[in-house]
């Protein structure tokens, strides 16, 4: 084994991925936005103290089947797949000799934000996102599918109102 793959298995084992890295992620998350709601004035000793025992609360939350580490794993390796996926596709539209800025115009900025929100629910409920609200597969696919008849609907009724 190598020196790293006996690091990580140690980290591993004392559950350095599963209790430590999630309460220093949600720790800076929300001292943050303490900090910067200013909920309790300047105050920087009671936003650490109150970041700090949510961000307890938080590590010790398990939802069904699934532990924080374990869904922050699958999530961010899921994202990184999506990253590169992404990367690969602007290295070819560069290789065809489109600009990125072309491309960007402003309609398509807002249809590549939709992909881009897509993309991320995709990551989400694929990594079992949905499991934290106990709501099952048939409900997801339900709503799914009323979106896209949603939109749908949204698309022909703009081109109507256009003439």
């Amino acid at each position: 084994m190598s020196p790293i793959e006996i690091m990580l298995g140690n980290m591993n084992r004392l559950d350095f991925f599963e209790l430590l890295l999630p309460w220093i992620l949600f720790l800076a998350i929300i001292f943050a936005i303490l900090k910067k709601s200013e909920v309790f004035g300047e105050e920087i000793s009671v936003n650490a103290v109150i970041a700090a025992v949510v961000s307890f609360f938080i590590i010790n939350y398990t939802p069904v089947g699934m532990t924080l580490g374990k869904f922050f794993t699958t999530l961010f390796g899921l994202a990184a797949v999506i990253i590169a996926g992404l990367l690969v596709g602007i290295l070819f539209i560069g290789m065809a000799g489109i600009k990125p800025d072309e491309l960007l115009g402003k309609a398509n900025k807002t249809a590549i934000a939709v992909l881009l929100g897509f993309l991320a629910l995709i990551a989400f409920i694929s990594v079992g996102g949905m499991s934290f609200f106990n709501i099952d597969s048939d409900l997801v696919i339900t709503l799914f599918m009323l979106l896209i008849m949603l939109f749908a609907i949204m698309f022909i009724a703009k081109g109507d109102s256009d003439k």
